[in-house]
């Protein structure tokens, strides 16, 4: 991966939103890198815009039972635009590859099993769900490999800190 500020910004706008709750909690700046970062390493192109909102359990559950018809808790949900038909770009934005929703709460339950801080949990999932933005898929054995395998790269790659 290029350094942060060797990324050409003008090709992706990276969305990061939170619930209030979390304000402090966040490091908006380094998640924007980050996204920016795993973008430029898996070879896309731009221009493109990504949102990422961080919430509760509660609002990623919710999203999770309305729009793909799970009723469980999760950890981040992935949204892509190529499946919505009805979402229309407006001709001066660049192409929206999707959405990413992060439940912060469970990030910050599952850390301590990973050995690592919340931070770095909601970094790891967020580049979980732009693996999934771009193609990934993580729904047998193989592939769940390959994603990880590639997640763990990009993240050791990176100037987030870790």
């Amino acid at each position: 991966m290029l350094p942060p500020d060797a990324l050409p910004e003008a090709l992706f706008e990276i969305t990061i939103q939170y619930d209030p709750q979390f304000d402090g909690l966040i490091d908006e700046e380094g998640l924007r890198r980050l996204a920016m970062g795993v973008l430029q390493a898996e070879g896309v192109t731009g221009p493109l815009e990504v949102g990422v909102v961080i919430t509760t359990d509660e609002e990623v559950h919710a999203l999770n039972r309305e729009y793909l018809g799970h009723d469980y808790k999760t950890d981040v949900i992935s949204f892509g635009m190529e499946d919505d038909r009805d979402f229309i770009t407006p001709s001066e934005r660049p192409p929206y590859l999707g959405d990413i929703a992060i439940s912060y709460e469970r990030a910050a339950e599952q850390a301590p099993e990973y050995g690592h801080s919340t931070a770095t949990e909601v970094a790891t999932l967020m580049v979980h769900g732009l693996l999934h933005l771009l193609g990934y898929d993580d729904t047998n054995e193989a592939d769940r490999e390959k994603m990880h395998a590639r997640q763990s790269e990009l993240l050791a790659n990176s100037n987030f800190p870790i």
